[in-house]
C-alpha cells in the first residue's frame, strides 16, 4: 500500500479559520495540520467528540492518528478536477462576512446583566472552490471531509508519490512546518520565516533533519519532514 501522498484540498464551501482577532477576526493563508488530521482520521472514533469544552485534547489524539498530515500552502492557480473536465481556477481574494451575535429565537444577546445591544464583528473567509496543497504520510485519506469546526465542506484529490529515498542532510522543505512536529526543532532549523498561528508554522524552512525525497508520476521530486514517532505513534513512518 502506498504511504505517501500529494493532497490537494478544494473547499466547496466558505472556508475560515480565526487565527488572530477577537470581534474582528482575521486568517493566515495557511491551514494548520491538526486540523486537517482530525479531518481525514475520520476511522478514529475516539478523536471525534459531539462536544469537549474549551480543554484541547491534542497530546491524546496526535497518538491515535493513523494519517499524518503536514499543514497546507495555498495553491494561486489551480485545475480542480470535475466529473467530465478540469477548471483551472485562480485564486479568490479573502471575502469579509459580517456577523452580529443576537439569538434569534429569542431576540436576545448572550449577556443579561448589560443592554440587550447586539455585538456586530466581522470574519474574513476563503471562497469556494480555493485550494490548498498538503501531503500525507501513512495512507490515502478520504475523498470527502468537513473540516474546522464549522464543518466546511471539502474535496481532497489524493495523488500517490513513490519514495526515492530517505535522508537527514540539509534540505528546503516544500510545505509549511509545525515546529511541534518535531522533536529538538530549534537545533535543526538552518533558516525559516515563522507564521504566528496556532500551531505556530516555518514557512520557506530549510532543515538539517530526518526526511523523504519522494517523486510523483511525472518525475517531479518533493521533499516532505519526517514527523516525530513518539507524538504520531500510530503513523506508520517508514
Amino acid at each position: 500500500m502506498t504511504s505517501f501522498y500529494r493532497c490537494v484540498l478544494v473547499a466547496h464551501d466558505y472556508l475560515f479559520f480565526t487565527s488572530t482577532g477577537t470581534r474582528h477576526t482575521s486568517m493566515t493563508n495557511f491551514i494548520g495540520n491538526y486540523a486537517l488530521m482530525y479531518a481525514i482520521n475520520t476511522q478514529v472514533n475516539r478523536t471525534h467528540r459531539n462536544a469537549s469544552g474549551t480543554k484541547p485534547f491534542y497530546t491524546e489524539d496526535l497518538k491515535r492518528f493513523s494519517l499524518y498530515a503536514t499543514p497546507a500552502k495555498p495553491l494561486v492557480v489551480s485545475e480542480v478536477p470535475l466529473l467530465f473536465s478540469v477548471l483551472k481556477w485562480n485564486r479568490w481574494e479573502r471575502v469579509s462576512h459580517t456577523f452580529n451575535s443576537v439569538y434569534t429565537l429569542v431576540q436576545t444577546t448572550d449577556s443579561t446583566r448589560k443592554p440587550n445591544l447586539p455585538q456586530i464583528g466581522s470574519k474574513e473567509k476563503f471562497a469556494p472552490l480555493d485550494t490548498f496543497e498538503f501531503f500525507v504520510i501513512g495512507g490515502a485519506p478520504p475523498t470527502l471531509v468537513r473540516l474546522g469546526k464549522k464543518h466546511a465542506a471539502c474535496r481532497i484529490h489524493a495523488y500517490p508519490l513513490t519514495l526515492v529515498k530517505k535522508s537527514d542532510d540539509e534540505f528546503f522543505v516544500d510545505h509549511p512546518v509545525n515546529p511541534m512536529d518535531v522533536s529538538g526543532f530549534e537545533q535543526k532549523i538552518v533558516r525559516g520565516d515563522y507564521q504566528l498561528q496556532f500551531p505556530p508554522l516555518v514557512l520557506n524552512a530549510k532543515l538539517r533533519a530526518e526526511h523523504y525525497m519522494l517523486k510523483d508520476d511525472n518525475g517531479k521530486t518533493y521533499h516532505v519532514l519526517k514527523p516525530s514517532g513518539e507524538v504520531y505513534q500510530s503513523v506508520n513512518l517508514p
